[in-house]
């Protein structure tokens, strides 16, 4: 059996306390799961019993800890993840919250994939779009299909194109578009619809 020696309030979560043995510090709980499981100085457990209080509490804290990371803008399951990874929660922990977030709506890697896909395609073309929607963690199947679905049409290219045009206004024609097409495919756009929009805006 392990027994509690010392309880101490969380330095930086007043909602957290510390339990203590002889040997020195235990665990990190929240109070009201202290409180659940009537721990207090002198209480003993079982190591099964702590194994369930590790548990029960770490799924309290990931699902804390995520909520907060979610309060402030959608985010992908591989952004959750790492989040509460960083912060050293067990792998079990973090697969249970996942899949409560997930079922409750609060993680839509789908959904995030669309709005962030409408965001991009205002400013890039479909390549880098993709790449910066698999950087956030969406699988490439999902990104392309949500690149696709939200292509803008030819306005941004096409805005993109009289901007640079200006831009390079000063130089030899032939040297022009040569830095205009690097230019957009640097953006993600397709040389063939850079081909396209170019013999598109010259007519």
């Amino acid at each position: 059996m392990i027994k509690i020696t010392d309880i101490k309030e969380g330095a930086r979560n007043k909602n957290r306390v510390n339990l203590y043995t002889e040997d020195g510090f235990l665990v990190a709980v929240y109070l009201d799961t202290a409180l659940a499981y009537h721990i207090k100085i002198g209480t003993e457990l079982s190591e099964e019993q702590l194994l369930e209080l590790k548990s029960e509490d770490g799924d309290k804290y990931a699902a804390g800890v995520a909520m907060e990371f979610l309060s402030y803008k959608m985010r992908t399951e591989r952004e959750i993840r790492n989040k509460l990874k960083a912060k050293e929660i067990e792998e079990d922990s973090i697969d249970r919250v996942i899949g409560q977030l997930a079922g409750y709506g609060y993680i839509n890697d789908e959904e995030y994939a669309q709005m962030y896909a409408q965001e991009l395609m205002q400013k890039y073309g479909q390549r880098v779009a993709v790449s910066k929607l698999m950087q956030k963690g969406i699988d490439r199947a999902l990104a392309e299909r949500a690149a696709r679905e939200s292509e803008a049409g030819d306005e941004v290219l096409d805005g993109y194109l009289e901007r640079l045009r200006y831009k390079y206004r000063e130089e030899e024609p032939n040297k022009a578009k040569q830095k205009i097409i690097r230019a957009l495919m640097g953006k993600g756009f397709e040389y063939e619809d850079i081909k396209s929009a170019l013999a598109r805006t010259e007519e």
